[in-house]
């Protein structure tokens, strides 16, 4: 796991942002901070949290390709509705994504004030993170340079 959290955050932001446009990838990304910087703040993993933080990944991922597997059979019989079946699965699936969203950030920022650096507040890196599309260029090199810092120790 560690390998892969690794090879997310040291990726160039032009590659970040293009994985991000696919959709799934964003979940990995967001795994990845958090796994990775939460890494580096506790020498004791807890336990409870991963398990969570895994569960808030894998969801959204397997459910949007059992919404899409069901879409593609269903399109165009105006018969079945696949979204009406799928409304409290599909709003589970965001909600998900945004409290990944806040723990990532949470982990930025508290890995930023363990190490004395302060380059943004909490609320910026979330909102940094839900537009990633956009502000991925300004997050990303931090998050290399973080990543790369201590893996020595």
């Amino acid at each position: 796991m560690n390998t892969i959290t690794k090879w997310f955050l040291n990726q160039t932001p032009l590659k970040i942002f293009v994985l991000n446009l696919f959709g799934i990838p964003i979940y990995f990304w967001l795994f990845s901070i958090i796994f990775q910087l939460d890494g580096k703040i506790n020498t004791k993993p807890n336990r409870i949290k991963n398990i969570l933080i895994g569960i808030l990944t894998l969801y959204p991922i397997i459910y949007s390709f059992f919404y899409i597997s069901n879409f593609l059979k269903d399109y165009g019989d105006p018969t079945k509705l696949v979204f009406n079946d799928f409304f409290p699965f599909h709003i589970t699936a965001m909600l998900c994504g945004l409290i990944l969203m806040i723990f990532a950030a949470n982990s930025y920022t508290r890995y930023e004030k363990k190490n004395s650096l302060e380059t943004f507040k909490s609320t910026e890196v979330y909102f940094m993170i839900w537009f990633s599309i956009f502000t991925i260029w300004k997050l990303q090199p931090y998050l290399n340079k973080y990543v790369n810092e201590n893996s020595s120790t």
